[in-house]
């Protein structure tokens, strides 16, 4: 069929795209399959080893498509082991212009056994401490937070660890220079006193704690701690295999103003 006037030509790596992704949700390939080598790809399709390589890097950055050297090409499988959790609500929180932290509590503090087991230090041993309250559309504070450093003057930990810039880089995914990794576990918690009154919530409720250790680049803990927060502000969410499309807005009824005799 000829091209209408203006209309793009798509490039041949697409359309071999296309094809192979229809195949995918066909069932045609099924997650966790070996799809058809390069050279048979080739063969079957009629095109070059470059424009093959080209659209299985297309589908390989969708997440559609796993290589391993060696073995081949694979669809995406459904596995819980490689789930990948989002800590969905906060970013949108965190984003927000009128984001700001309020400093409830800092001082010098003494080490749990808990903070001296992941910090590497003595118990008891001398360790900063901060609590603070986050804010967000002008609400109510949506997010509490308690954490412990190291206190070396060599490096300017404590700083970073009281600058929102550093959560919303966290959060972000924009990188913070002092830390490599982070640990990260999420379990429930009963709300006492003090952080229920902050988070306007009743004692006892349940809220989820995001426990957390930074690392820096030599691999050596240097601050940790949890934020906590209620569930319906943080919320793990995951997709598994392929990537889902964009969920549609659903349609709104539209009622008549008139009857319609």
């Amino acid at each position: 069929m000829p091209r209408l006037p203006g209309e793009r030509e798509i490039p041949q790596y697409q359309k071999l795209a296309e094809t192979i992704r229809g195949r995918v949700v066909s069932g045609a390939y099924r997650s966790g399959e070996k799809i058809p080598s390069e050279a048979a790809l080739c063969k079957s399709s009629g095109l070059s080893l470059l424009t093959v390589r080209q659209a299985l890097g297309v589908l390989v950055d969708e997440g559609l498509l796993e290589r391993f050297p060696g073995r081949g090409t694979f669809v995406t499988e459904l596995c819980w082991r490689k789930a990948a959790f989002n800590v969905a609500g906060l970013d949108d929180l965190v984003s927000t212009p009128d984001f700001r932290a309020q400093i409830v509590r800092a001082e010098v503090a003494r080490a749990s056994a808990e903070v001296a087991a992941n910090l590497h230090v003595s118990p008891k041993a001398p360790v900063g401490y901060v609590k603070r309250a986050f804010f967000a559309g002008g609400a109510a504070c949506f997010m509490v937070q308690e954490g412990y450093v190291i206190l070396d003057p060599r490096r300017p930990v404590i700083e970073a660890e009281l600058a929102p810039t550093f959560l919303k880089g966290i959060f972000q995914g924009q990188g913070q220079g002092l830390v490599r990794a982070v640990a990260m576990d999420v379990l429930p918690l009963a709300l006492r006193e003090e952080n229920a009154s902050l988070l306007s919530r009743e004692e006892g409720e349940v809220a989820f704690q995001l426990k957390y250790v930074f690392y820096d680049f030599n691999s050596q803990p240097i601050a940790c701690g949890f934020f906590l927060a209620p569930s319906n502000v943080l919320r793990l969410s995951a997709t598994l295999g392929a990537p889902l499309p964009p969920k549609e807005e659903p349609l709104t009824p539209q009622c008549p103003t008139e009857p319609n005799f």
